[in-house]
Formats: C-alpha cells, sequence, structure tokens
C-alpha cells in the first residue's frame, strides 16, 4: 500500500488510525444522505469498511485512501477530510470509484483533484480497463464530479430501490478528456 499525493492533497490508504475520522465523515447527515442513503452506520460497520479496504489492497491491489490536506490552515496535518478509491461493484465485480468530502470542504475542487489521482493510479498500476460509479440521481454534485473526471454517462434505473445514474471510464475516453482539457486551457 502507498500514498498518491496531487498538488493539495496527500491520498493514504484506509487504516484503522482513520476509524474515528471516517465514522464521522460518514454519518455526518449531508454525507451520509446519498453515501449510506440516510443510514446512521455503527463504528463496527465503518470499521468493516476499512478492513475490506485492506484486505482489498491485498489481494487486488486497489482500495480506499482517505483524503488529507496538505499545507492547508482550514485543517489539521493529519485530519481526514474525505475519501476517494474503489469497490468492487455488486453486480459486475468491476472497480466502481466511490468518493466523499466533509460538507466544509465541498465546491473546492478536491474530490475531483483526488479522483484524477485514483484513476490514473487505477488506469496505470492496476491496468483498468473501465472503471464505473453511480449515484442518487438527485446528487448533482456527484454527476458533476463524474462528468469532470471524463465518466460517460451509461443509462438510469432503479438500483437498490432509488432512482440511480450509472456512468463509465475507459483508459482511451479518459485520455480523451485530458487531452480536451488541455486544449481548453
Amino acid at each position: 500500500m502507498y500514498d498518491l499525493d496531487t498538488e493539495r492533497l496527500r491520498l493514504t490508504p484506509f487504516k484503522m488510525d482513520h476509524l474515528d475520522a471516517l465514522h464521522a465523515l460518514w454519518t455526518d447527515p449531508d454525507v451520509r444522505r446519498y453515501l449510506w442513503d440516510g443510514e446512521v452506520i455503527s463504528r463496527g460497520r465503518a470499521a468493516e469498511v476499512i478492513a475490506d479496504s485492506e484486505r482489498n489492497f491485498a489481494q487486488l491491489s486497489y482500495g480506499f485512501w482517505a483524503m488529507l490536506l496538505r499545507g492547508d490552515p482550514e485543517a489539521d496535518a493529519d485530519e481526514v477530510v474525505g475519501f476517494c478509491g474503489y469497490r468492487r461493484f455488486e453486480d459486475s465485480g468491476e472497480p466502481e470509484l466511490l468518493y466523499g468530502i466533509l460538507p466544509r470542504f465541498w465546491g473546492k475542487g478536491l474530490v475531483t483533484e483526488a479522483g484524477h489521482a485514483v484513476i490514473r493510479d487505477g488506469f496505470d498500476r492496476c491496468g483498468f480497463r473501465r472503471i464505473i460509479a453511480a449515484t442518487d440521481t438527485p446528487n448533482q454534485s456527484s454527476v458533476r464530479v463524474m462528468q469532470r473526471l471524463g465518466m460517460v454517462f451509461l443509462r438510469r434505473g432503479e438500483f437498490h430501490g432509488l432512482d440511480t445514474v450509472f456512468f463509465e471510464l475507459t483508459p482511451e475516453d479518459y485520455g480523451a478528456h485530458l487531452e480536451l482539457s488541455i486544449l481548453r486551457s
């Protein structure tokens, strides 16, 4: 397991030391509304997610990273402000991109920044041929992140009883997205 660094973030693989911070993040009312469908998860459930991620890194070479701000006066040096990474999508077993961040850091582009680092790692190191992502249709902030990452809309449908939108990203689509982004800047 290893860290990923971006301009403003250090992404470090989940470890049990992150339990309190991740549990606080995942039980925040604004975060859990879409991430956990409003459920207030237990510390035990949060610990299971961390343990699953550790196992996935050991067995599959991917999992979840905790997002830590580098050099930001709004956050302590080791404060977990969010997360980003992969789990196996239950329908296909393909890597599913998931992310979340504390509400006080919304709108700063940090999730998109983390997403790019995690996507590059998935394609370059893990050799992914496709990454998928899904969100509840009303979660338009998450949809905009997926679009900024270059993800392509797949379909809209019911998933676990919720109106859900599904997106995908291939290495080819990602490369074209990055080239277009460079041309626009």
